[in-house]
């Protein structure tokens, strides 16, 4: 009798990830809310690691390069993975393979400015809006620089 709780922890969590990608930690605490007993969860999480069918450092991988292609800077992805439970340590590892894409941030720097960059409160703006989207204020000055202004002495 007692097999059968691993069972059905195992197919719940098989069930869960035909549905899409999960780290973990966000596996094992759908599991438990759905009434399964940590025993049976653990069991379920190790054997899909066991066979590499659940893995953290693959699903942080694919995280880390889906918000890049959205348009994210390297602080909100990190938070994004530790929201999806993701150790820092998996984090940084994934990480190692980001670095911003200058064309996004200057496509993103042209939505706000639209060429302009006589108006310092508009630049303001989209220096908000990118450090919103993760971006180093390192970062966000070089496209700056790139995108064909020069910056007041003030903001340095």
């Amino acid at each position: 009798m007692s097999g059968d709780k691993y069972r059905a922890a195992l197919d719940a969590a098989a069930k869960q990830l035909s549905y899409r990608a999960l780290s973990a930690k966000m596996l094992r605490d759908k599991l438990l809310d759905k009434g399964h007993d940590e025993q049976a969860a653990d069991y379920a999480l190790a054997w899909l690691m066991e066979r590499r069918l659940l893995d953290d450092a693959a699903y942080a991988e694919s995280v880390v390069r889906s918000y890049a292609r959205k348009g994210y800077g390297a602080m909100r992805i990190r938070q994004e993975l530790t929201r999806r439970g993701v150790d820092r340590e998996t984090a940084e590892a994934a990480m190692q393979s980001f670095s911003p894409d200058r064309a996004q941030l200057h496509a993103l720097l042209d939505k706000r400015l639209h060429g302009d960059v006589s108006d310092r409160k508009e630049i303001d703006k989209a220096v908000a809006a990118l450090q919103r989207r993760g971006f180093s204020w390192g970062d966000i000055r070089d496209a700056l620089a790139e995108y064909g202004e020069s910056l007041p002495d003030e903001w340095e």
